[in-house]
């Protein structure tokens, strides 16, 4: 009976290990998944460091206090290349500027939905395809980020364009987990209260706006310089005009100056023929006008 029964468990364990193989489900063992991978050690402290610095309040809601293990992967590859250090900062921030503290705390009470989720979202790199992107702000830097601006740009055009071929651009997108909080059509952040009809967040607007009088600025600024130019035009012309005046001046003064001295060369030149020979003065006569006849 015993060798019957060893038999028995040798049979049984050599079809769990033949169907595991298979891919197929053993009665008593959890099938594994993609999340389920085992972690190395390090991924596995820095999976435990990221959940210990959530918010309390958070981490109260997660299954067991802390990530379910088919999460930890996705958690850990939606992170990006940022450091422990720098996730904890990004989700530090969003708790609080994306409005899951808020809604946790809210007065009607709903609290957030999937804790997970929230927990996602706090960590996982943005939209924006640059990598030293972080929220809108350059990592490097500090400024604001220029892909980020461009983006914001498009959407804002497209909006526009959308809204002249009469499609309707008005519905505003609320935020998940976030009762009261509402997703910008522009730059996709959340904002709180009451959403505007155009759907854009204050910044977007003050970005916009600040836009438009840059603009106007500079048409301001290009309008005054062509002034200018044709101001400066208008004066070189009239010094050209005064110039060429001035000059015919001068050359009419330089001609009467001239003919006047021929006139009195003449007259000198006269003189002195009718002293030398006063025979030849009387034939051409005082009144002759014409030059001696000699």
């Amino acid at each position: 009976m015993k060798g019957g029964s060893a038999a028995s468990g040798q049979d049984h364990s050599s079809e769990g290990q033949g169907a595991a193989a298979a891919g197929k489900d053993v009665p008593g063992q959890r099938a594994q998944g993609p999340g389920d991978q085992e972690l190395t050690g390090e991924q596995l402290a820095r999976v435990k460091a990221v959940v210990a610095s959530l918010p309390a309040a958070l981490v109260e809601l997660l299954p067991y206090g802390t990530l379910p293990r088919r999460s930890r992967r996705q958690w850990l590859e939606s992170m990006g290349a940022r450091t422990t250090e720098q996730i904890i900062e990004r989700a530090a921030r969003r708790w609080v500027q994306h409005g899951y503290a808020d809604a946790l705390h809210s007065a009607e009470g709903t609290g957030i939905g999937s804790a997970v989720g929230v927990a996602m979202a706090l960590v996982r790199a943005g939209e924006c395809p640059h990598l030293r992107c972080e929220d809108g702000l350059d990592l490097d830097t500090g400024a604001e980020c220029r892909i980020c601006a461009e983006r914001r740009a498009d959407r804002r055009a497209a909006k526009k364009a959308a809204a002249a071929a009469g499609r309707d651009t008005s519905a505003v997108r609320q935020a998940p987990h976030r009762p009261g909080w509402w997703v910008c059509t522009i730059c996709h952040a959340p904002d709180k209260g009451e959403a505007p009809d155009d759907g854009e967040c204050t910044r977007c607007q003050d970005e916009a706006a600040a836009a438009m009088q840059q603009l106007a600025d500079q048409w301001a600024r290009e309008a005054a310089d062509l002034e200018a130019e044709q101001q400066a035009a208008a004066d070189l012309g009239a010094d050209l005009d005064r110039q060429a005046e001035e000059r015919a001046a001068a050359e009419a003064a330089e001609r009467t100056a001239q003919e006047q001295a021929d006139a009195e060369e003449t007259k000198r030149l006269r003189a002195e023929l009718a002293a030398q020979f006063p025979e030849l003065a009387a034939v051409s006569g005082p009144d002759s006008s014409g030059p001696p006849p000699f």
